[in-house]
């Protein structure tokens, strides 16, 4: 069973889902991170920055589909053992916003469940500031934060109805990590149940 986790940057996704893993077990997949470790593998890429030099579109092509592979493999290993991706629905690009699960990738996972994390933005934004010296992502104005987010929904329904999953909101709210992440526990008991 495949359980999908999404969030615009600083909405506590990542923090969420392995305060989760202290209260069920369950395989934790990071979409990003497969997608670099056989970006390495496969064609020799030494940073994540190199990928978007260094692949052609067929690269990249070929790459979500050898992830949504692997994150299935995962999954048939143990049937009993929910799989949680980590990873982003919409990606903020200076040129716009683009789907993080193209479709000829998502036919591929057959996710239960698409589950948003989210934020207020002005949590979000000074998350974001708080991290700046960690990762570069900016603060972010509030009202893009509000549209992003807003994306991630339209994106989480397409998902969904793609896969026949049904989509899940947890609100991540500032000193609420615990209640958020005990939120994804029941989130996957109950797909799991049925």
């Amino acid at each position: 069973m495949i359980v999908v986790v999404g969030g615009v940057p600083g909405s506590g996704k990542t923090s969420v889902i392995r305060k989760a893993r202290e209260y069920l077990d369950f395989d934790y997949v990071n979409y990003g991170d497969l997608f670099f470790e056989l970006a390495k593998q496969f064609y020799g890429v030494e940073h994540r920055d190199d990928m978007r030099r260094c692949l052609s579109i067929h690269d990249y092509r070929q790459l979500h589909r050898a992830v949504a592979e692997r994150i299935r493999e995962i999954d048939y290993r143990d049937v009993e053992k929910p799989v949680v991706v980590d990873t982003h629905f919409m990606i903020a690009t200076p040129t716009g916003f683009y789907p993080g699960f193209p479709e000829y990738v998502i036919r591929h996972i057959p996710a239960v469940a698409w589950v948003l994390i989210e934020a207020d933005p002005g949590d979000i934004r000074i998350r974001r500031q708080r991290d700046a010296d960690l990762r570069k992502r900016g603060g972010g104005i509030e009202e893009d934060i509000w549209t992003h987010q807003d994306l991630n929904r339209s994106a989480a329904v397409l998902y969904a109805y793609l896969t026949n999953g049904t989509v899940y909101i947890i609100h991540n709210r500032q000193g609420g990590l615990d209640d958020a992440a005990r939120e994804l526990v029941e989130v996957i008991r109950k797909c799991r149940t049925g």
